[in-house]
């Protein structure tokens, strides 16, 4: 996402389920030109109300988005983690109210490391469970206290790139690193309004580079640390104007470095550039799109839209960032010579997409939508034969897109 102002790099313009889908090395590089939009931040989709049905949410808190866009809520209410997949529609939910091993009590935050294990942030159990990505719990580690690995509230949980694991200790106002095996390693913070001190640190989030940011809640701003813990800079104080808050609760770090808080008093969410500086506010209190009850937890995926979670009424996940352009034959085109496919049956391919630019080009778009259709029809034939069934889907989702059609329909 570019915001004015830095240097950043727009989001390539393949639509959001075709990027997903695209995982074939084939494919890897493709990146089509975006269009342009009146804002960074568009109001993009948004899911769920109150209740404990599959899609429902009592108070959801924590969000995290796996590498191919799956979308991990820690929907503390229910004492359970459900699962959405990029179009964002409910998969599975995870856990169970209790305080047995494998059960949730009040889960407040969610990370995804290594391998696509999945950490909680075990709230009222005083612990951090980590499970498979099925869902199946592998092992856990905490108990009430204040020592070292010990808990009072944990209440989010981040892992770092070297597969470091950071967890918000709200009562003891402190930061733990553990590894990814639940190994203590240090820990920093105490009570207290100066650099390094902490009034209810309430979300954890790390960079590409290891630094590590901390919604200081009870102080109205946002620390950053490296990763041994040594401080680094601060910004925010309590208020409504750009850059401060009232009661922050969520801090997401994109590709970029860009940081995304939800100031939860303020019913907003704020982005700020590596260093700090405000970029873009956007949001007001209500339940319309791009309004918010209280944002709690806060996310940005690898395309840098920015997902956030709501308290009570709204009870929701909304996503925002630059919608996806619209893909052109042109775009077909390159995607396909992109494929790896043997030169005869590309040039096969290739000319039903020249037909239907041809068509497109004479007023005729009805015709070129019925070539498009015999060019997915042929490409489903190939897929899993002569082209990787992923490159395969990512194509045949390119050509509906050219015609209008959603992937998520």
């Amino acid at each position: 996402m570019r915001f004015p102002g830095t240097n950043g790099s727009r989001r390539g313009g393949l639509p959001r389920v075709s990027v997903l889908l695209a995982t074939a090395a084939a494919l890897a590089t493709l990146a089509l030109p975006s269009a342009a939009v009146a804002s960074p931040f568009d109001f993009l989709a948004m899911w769920g109300s109150q209740g404990s049905e599959p899609g429902q949410f009592e108070s959801p808190v924590g969000v995290a988005v796996d590498s191919v866009g799956n979308a991990y809520v820690a929907d503390t209410g229910n004492n359970r983690i459900q699962v959405f997949d990029p179009c964002h529609r409910w998969t599975t939910s995870l856990g169970e109210g209790g305080t047995a091993i494998g059960q949730l009590q009040t889960p407040l935050g969610v990370a995804i490391g290594a391998g696509g294990n999945l950490y909680v942030a075990d709230a009222n159990n005083d612990r951090v469970d980590v499970l498979d990505p099925t869902g199946k719990y592998l092992f856990g580690w905490g108990g009430f206290g204040s020592g070292n690995g010990q808990f009072k509230l944990p209440v989010s949980v981040a892992t770092g790139p070297g597969g470091e694991v950071y967890v918000a200790d709200l009562d003891n106002n402190r930061i733990e690193e553990f590894g990814a095996d639940g190994g203590f390693v240090r820990s920093w913070g105490r009570f207290g309004s100066g650099n390094g001190q902490f009034n209810l640190p309430f979300d954890v989030a790390t960079d590409s580079q290891g630094r590590v940011y901390v919604a200081d809640t009870g102080n109205n701003r946002i620390q950053v640390f490296d990763p041994s813990g040594a401080f680094i800079r601060k910004w925010g104080a309590f208020g409504s104007g750009n850059g401060q808050f009232r009661s922050p609760r969520g801090v997401a770090i994109d590709l970029e470095g860009n940081a995304f808080v939800a100031d939860r008093g303020n019913n907003r969410i704020q982005a700020f550039d590596a260093s700090g500086a405000f970029l873009v506010a956007w949001g007001s209190a209500g339940s319309n799109e791009g309004q918010f009850s209280f944002p709690q937890g806060v996310a940005a995926d690898g395309h840098g839209d920015v997902y956030v979670t709501e308290d009570y009424p709204n009870d929701r996940v909304q996503v925002f960032g630059e919608p996806a352009a619209s893909p052109t034959v042109d775009d077909l085109l390159d995607a396909l010579a992109a494929a790896g496919l043997p030169r005869g049956i590309r040039n096969s391919l290739e000319a039903k997409l020249r037909a239907a630019r041809a068509s497109f080009d004479r007023g005729a778009p009805d015709v070129a939508a019925h070539q498009l259709v015999a060019f997915a029809a042929e490409l489903e034939a190939l897929a899993g034969k002569k082209l990787d069934p992923a490159a395969a889907a990512a194509l045949v989702d390119e050509a509906r897109a050219v015609t209008g059609g959603s992937p998520c329909a």
